[in-house]
């Protein structure tokens, strides 16, 4: 009997581990215990430094939704292939699988991503192809809209320069990228009302272009991305990327300086920053995919999530969205994006075709 008694005691010792281990792990990935999504991420304290004074947004922080199904909507779904409304796959001996590097959304919501593989530029609307812009090479890795309907590409090693296309889909300009400038560290082309520029290795941003794609040299470099609303430049930059912190700071487009800062803190490891943008409102958002990595051969990920941070323009997170990984090998350039309104739009690529999901913060 003092047999049983104890082999039963152990048990129940055994148990109450897996369930107390079971449920910190997931405190520690923000899921309320026994919960399934879509849960509530809990609150983090982070600090805002806002015109060189420190300060704590402590209770001010609001509480937002992790949506992994609710609230959001398939908007792009098409199979692989050469033919209208699909999208074009290259597979290399020696690379990874290359489908549509990059996405964009217009202002009347059609969606806007580079087939450089089938050397064209295909749009959605309402989940339908609608119109397809044939363009010079397969080499081409970003895009983004500008005024009036333009669309301009970025090619950094064989065009090496940008392409802006008409509304009308006929090529307006092509402005060459040469001098000094390393091709291969451009992170990004980006276009507004003032022009267009290119960014070098996710810092600097030098105006190359005016708003029509004519060749300007000589401008200022600015500190980070021009966000939509004119105010604000916007710079992201890791800091601990195993206890998941990175940085975004805003500095006022006119004068230079620097008007806010803010220590964003995921309750993961992050593997990449793929986005840094804002909305017409003036908001910010960011998107970071993050993964636990096991610490022995093969070193496998678990618990991978992309979650998307909403910050407004004084600096306050406002929301943030814990998402399902962009899981597949295909190489990609500008993967997720927001749409004027602050709609998060992200673009994932499986053996069967592209999807393009929207979500609502």
């Amino acid at each position: 009997m003092n047999r049983r008694v104890f082999v039963l005691a152990i048990v129940v010792l055994i148990v109450t581990v897996v369930v107390f281990f079971y449920r910190q792990r997931q405190r520690e990935q923000g899921l309320p215990a026994g919960s399934s999504a879509p849960v509530v991420l809990p609150l983090l304290q982070t600090t805002v430094k806002s015109s060189g004074q420190t300060g704590t947004s402590g209770s001010s922080l609001v509480p937002v939704r992790a949506t992994l199904g609710r609230g959001s909507s398939v908007v792009v779904e098409a199979g692989w292939g050469a033919g209208p409304g699909k999208f074009g796959r290259k597979r290399a001996a020696e690379s990874s699988p290359e489908g549509p590097m990059a996405l964009s959304v217009a202002p009347d919501g059609s969606v806007v991503i580079i087939d450089q593989v089938n050397r064209r530029i295909e749009r959605f609307k309402d989940g339908h192809s609608v119109s397809t812009t044939p363009i010079g090479g397969d080499t081409v890795q970003d895009l983004v809209l500008g005024p009036e309907g333009r669309m301009v590409l970025l090619d950094r090693f064989i065009d090496r320069g940008i392409q802006v296309y008409g509304s009308d889909g006929q090529l307006i300009n092509d402005v060459p990228l040469s001098g000094k400038t390393e091709l291969g560290s451009l992170t990004g082309v980006f276009a507004d009302e003032r022009g267009i520029y290119v960014e070098r290795e996710h810092g600097m941003v030098q105006r190359v272009a005016d708003a029509n794609g004519n060749r300007t040299s000589g401008d200022r470099e600015l500190p980070g991305r021009p966000s939509r609303d004119g105010q604000l430049v916007i710079a992201a930059a890791m800091l601990e990327r195993q206890s998941g912190q990175f940085q975004i700071r805003a500095f006022d487009r006119a004068k230079g300086t620097q008007v806010w800062d803010r220590v964003i803190q995921l309750p993961t490891p992050i593997l990449h920053l793929v986005m840094l943008d804002s909305d017409k409102q003036g908001r910010i958002y960011v998107a970071a995919v993050t993964a636990l990595e096991e610490q022995t051969p093969p070193y496998r990920l678990t618990d991978e999530a992309l979650f998307a941070v909403q910050i407004g323009r004084d600096g306050t997170e406002r929301g943030r969205l814990k998402l399902p990984p962009l899981h597949g090998s295909d190489e990609s350039f500008r993967p997720v994006t927001v749409d004027d309104a602050g709609n998060l739009y992200v673009m994932r690529s499986s053996e069967t075709g592209l999807t393009v999901v929207r979500y609502v913060f």
